[in-house]
């Protein structure tokens, strides 16, 4: 009876893990497209009209902000995926590769807001990087009128965006390269007469496209849509079209919301053109691939630019990564710091005092909505995976492939197009401005982030140990206890900081479902983002690093110290 109910909960498991992130989206939809098309009786509309299309396209800043759009969105996405393919080519594997690989989960730690933050510090006009330049050559006695940070086209956009993709583009191959088996296909390919560059170029990097197709489709929908990070790194006037619809959707006017949710209904579809182009665009690459396998000419060269490149382009993301951490750090104790002096003339701890005064609330909004929603994804995905083992055990088919498309869906969807949609139901329902919901509404893109982290190890991990184990203790839950849960300790941890740090860097969904009621880290940073106060700044950005560094520190410190007497475990 206990193994009826135990099967009857794991089965119902993965319905309720995806109702979980699919309600919120199918019902934000339809919430956003009813205004699209004129309907919304909160405010009087109540018959279908194109009128909101009309008013979206002849905005003043439709034409220039869909420009920027694409050529920040399109090239920051390339770009990653470019900069993810020459360093696995010229470092994989290597030493520096593996130092790299070590580096991977602290970048990606890292919230977007305060990466964008750190990198203007770093890159504007009379930023830390022209001051050192300054220091050692003396060419730049006042600051240089460039525009080095929020550029009228997008550049410091696509540079942001590019350096915090690409570690997620790494992170997504290192878990499919074991698969490919690099070196044996390497090796056959020399053996053949090919050189290893066409054995990367034309043998294993179409493998591993199609492997990371999925997060690399993400990224070119986050590029696409992203908020956080435009209001900081992008154009302003006018912004890309992910703010200006934001821009729309908060406006006092309310009849501007109806041409908010066109704008939003029209950059779905614009994402959905722009994955459609890059899937249609495989056959014909893999024709090109079928002939240079067959009809190229044999050649025995051997890497040579990719190899510097790749130790380059380490390198920089090191630099980037370090130096904005540690220039926001700077400024966060910084009372007087005058160009082109390389360090304050006077530190002080007065951005700290001032900020804690206001930061109270944000800061345990901030923890409670981390931890709650990254422990109900763990428990929610540590079941779903159990059903996936029972259904293994059973010899049952399991979609994998459709799993997967579904875990993607809130991530390919632009969270613009469905949360304004989402708040018109809970406003209906009287949830609007709930905490709740507000949960609700981080699990949504937390859940994602923690099954695609732990789903790898959970499916990597050999039953035997547990069978094994069942035949000594004959329960499956010490089993689960005393063996499974303690080899996969690690990636359960790491699947925890991962939901951690996604909920810590979510900035629509607090926006639009806080109801501006609740307010977070990540709101306060990207608001004073805006101002002219770059110590208060560094102050929120800095507090918003350290909390998902934190945890995983934690999650790495935890194991071993844990398994500090078996060797085999650490």
């Amino acid at each position: 009876m206990a193994t009826l109910k135990r099967s009857s909960v794991l089965t119902a498991i993965p319905a309720l893990t995806t109702a979980v992130f699919l309600i919120p989206v199918i019902l934000g939809l339809i919430g956003t497209w009813l205004p699209a098309f004129g309907y919304f009786p909160a405010i009087g509309l109540d018959q279908l009209s194109m009128t909101p299309w009309e008013e979206w396209f002849n905005h003043p800043s439709y034409k220039s902000a869909l420009l920027k759009t694409l050529f920040s969105g399109i090239g920051a996405s390339v770009l990653s995926l470019v900069i993810t393919f020459v360093l696995l080519i010229g470092a994989y594997p290597s030493v520096m590769f593996q130092r790299l690989e070590r580096l991977l989960s602290p970048i990606l730690s890292v919230p977007h807001a305060a990466f964008a933050i750190g990198l203007g510090f770093l890159l504007s006009p009379s930023g830390w990087l022209i001051r050192w330049i300054e220091y050692m050559t003396g060419w730049f006695p006042v600051p240089p009128n460039w525009t080095t940070f929020q550029d009228p086209m997008g550049v410091s956009l696509i540079i942001t965006l590019a350096l915090k993709e690409t570690p997620f583009l790494l992170f997504m191959s290192l878990a499919v390269l074991p698969s490919l088996n690099v070196q044996k296909t390497r090796w056959l390919a020399n053996s053949m007469g090919r050189s290893t560059r066409f054995a990367w170029y034309w043998l294993l990097i179409p493998q591993l496209y199609q492997q990371i197709k999925l997060p690399f489709f993400a990224v070119v929908a986050f590029s696409l849509t992203v908020v956080d990070i435009a209001l900081i790194a992008g154009p302003t006037t006018p912004p890309t079209l992910a703010v200006l619809i934001t821009q729309l959707f908060n406006d006092p006017d309310l009849t501007n919301r109806t041409v908010g949710a066109a704008g939003a209904t029209w950059l779905l579809i614009l994402v959905s053109i722009a994955l459609l182009i890059i899937h249609l665009l495989e056959p014909p690459l893999r024709r090109l691939r079928q002939w240079a396998i067959h009809c190229r000419p044999q050649t025995r060269l051997t890497l040579n630019w990719e190899a510097p490149v790749a130790r380059a382009l380490t390198l920089l993301m090191a630099l980037a990564f370090a130096g904005s951490a540690a220039v926001t750090f700077i400024w966060s104790l910084t009372l007087r710091w005058r160009y082109p002096d390389v360090l304050p003339s006077q530190f002080s701890t007065l951005p700290w005092s001032r900020i804690l005064n206001r930061i109270d609330e944000p800061f345990w909004c901030t923890v409670w909505l981390a931890l709650l929603s990254a422990l109900i994804a763990l428990f929610l995905v540590i079941l779903a995976l159990e059903n996936e083992v029972r259904l293994r055990w059973s010899q049952k088919k399991l979609n994998t492939q459709r799993i997967a498309w579904l875990i993607y869906l809130p991530l390919l969807i632009p969270q613009v197009a469905f949360l304004f949609g989402f708040q018109v139901f809970l406003i209906q329902t009287g949830w609007d401005g709930q905490f709740t919901a507000l949960l609700w509404s981080h699990l949504v893109f937390v859940l994602p982030y923690v099954f695609l982290t732990l789903s790898g190890p959970y499916r990597n991990f050999d039953d035997r140990y547990f069978w094994l184990a069942l035949t000594l203790k004959q329960q499956r839950g010490p089993a689960y206890w005393h063996i499974k849960f303690p080899i996969l300790m690690r990636p359960i941890l790491y699947a925890f900081a991962t939901g951690f740090a996604v909920s810590i860097a979510q900035y629509l969904p607090t926006i639009f479902i806080g109801a501006g009621k609740y307010s977070t880290i990540t709101t306060e940073a990207v608001a004073m983002a805006a101002g002219s106060d770059r110590r208060l700044m560094a102050v929120m950005a800095v507090w918003q690093q350290s909390l998902p560094l934190l945890i995983f520190a934690l999650a790495t410190l935890l194991p071993a110290l844990r398994f500090r007497e078996r060797q085999s475990m650490r």
